[in-house]
C-alpha cells in the first residue's frame, strides 16, 4: 500500500508539472507569438503629412496607409481654400500604430463676423497693423489734402463703414489719408462772396482743406453765401496744399 501510495503521488507530480508546462507554454505562446501577430508588435507607419490637402485628399491618403482621420478645429484664413488641412496631430514623420486617428485642423468656409475698429485719426502705420490684429485687410489707400498726415476716413465696399458695424473676417478696408501740407506756396484764394458749392469747389481744387463751416442767421445776404474767411485774402499772404480754409456762411446750417 505504501507503494501504491507513492507511485500515485508521484504520477500526480508529474500530472501537475505536465499541466503547469502547458500553461507556461500557452501564456508564452499568446504573449509572444499570439498577440503580437495581432496588434502587429513593432510594426509602425509613417504618418504622411497633410498640411495643405484637402479633406477628400486626405481620405484618400490615409485609407492607403490603414489610417483614420478626426476634424479637431475649424479655422478662417483669408486666401486659404475652405477645407484645407492647416495642421495636423501627430505630425507628419512620426510613427504610429496601424489604424491610429489622425486630428487634423482644417480652414473654415465662412468668415466670422467682428467689428469694425474705429480708425479715424490714426497713423496709416497704426491703422494697418489694427487691421490686420482683427483679420481684416487693407485695400486702398487714398490721400487728400490736409494738414495732418492721418486717416480721415474708413470705407468697405464703397461706403463709409461706422466702428461697430458687423463685418466678415478678411474684408478689404479702404482708407482715405491726409497728405499733409505740400511744399509750394500760393496765394490764399478769395471765395468771399461765393456760394458755398462754389468756395468748396474753388478751395480742393487748389488742393487746400475746407476748415470749420460757421453760420451767421442774422446775415441779410442770400442764404449759403460766404461772408468771410480765414486766412483772409490779402495780397503776400501765402498758403501751402494742406492748408485749412474757414468759413463763415449766411444763413443756418
Amino acid at each position: 500500500m505504501k507503494f501504491f501510495k507513492a507511485e500515485s503521488l508521484k504520477d500526480v507530480l508529474i500530472h501537475v508539472a505536465i499541466i503547469f508546462g502547458i500553461f507556461v507554454s500557452l501564456i508564452l505562446v499568446f504573449f509572444y507569438y499570439y498577440l503580437p501577430s495581432v496588434t502587429k508588435h513593432g510594426e509602425y507607419i509613417t504618418v504622411p503629412k497633410l498640411e495643405g490637402m484637402t479633406v477628400d485628399q486626405i481620405k484618400e491618403v490615409l485609407e492607403e496607409k490603414n489610417l483614420r482621420y478626426e476634424i479637431s478645429d475649424s479655422t478662417y484664413k483669408v486666401n486659404v481654400k475652405p477645407f484645407t488641412v492647416l495642421s495636423q496631430h501627430p505630425e507628419a514623420g512620426n510613427e504610429v500604430k496601424e489604424n491610429r486617428r489622425i486630428y487634423v485642423s482644417i480652414a473654415a468656409q465662412n468668415p466670422p463676423n467682428i467689428k469694425m475698429p474705429d480708425l479715424i485719426d490714426q497713423s496709416v502705420r497704426g491703422a494697418e497693423m489694427q487691421l490686420k490684429s482683427l483679420g481684416l485687410q487693407v485695400g486702398s489707400i487714398t490721400t487728400t489734402p490736409n494738414p495732418i498726415n492721418v486717416v480721415l476716413k474708413q470705407s468697405y465696399k464703397g461706403g463709409t463703414i461706422k466702428p461697430g458695424t458687423s463685418i466678415p473676417k478678411g474684408s478689404k478696408i479702404d482708407l482715405l489719408v491726409g497728405s499733409g501740407r505740400g511744399e509750394t506756396e500760393m496765394e490764399v484764394p478769395n471765395v468771399t462772396g461765393m456760394t458755398l458749392e462754389e468756395a468748396i469747389h474753388a478751395i480742393e481744387a487748389m488742393g487746400l482743406v475746407v476748415g470749420t463751416q460757421s453760420y451767421d442767421p442774422s446775415s441779410d445776404k442770400p442764404e449759403g453765401t460766404i461772408l468771410k474767411q480765414k486766412p483772409t485774402y490779402q495780397i503776400g499772404v501765402k498758403v501751402r496744399s494742406g492748408d485749412v480754409i474757414d468759413l463763415w456762411i449766411s444763413g443756418s446750417e
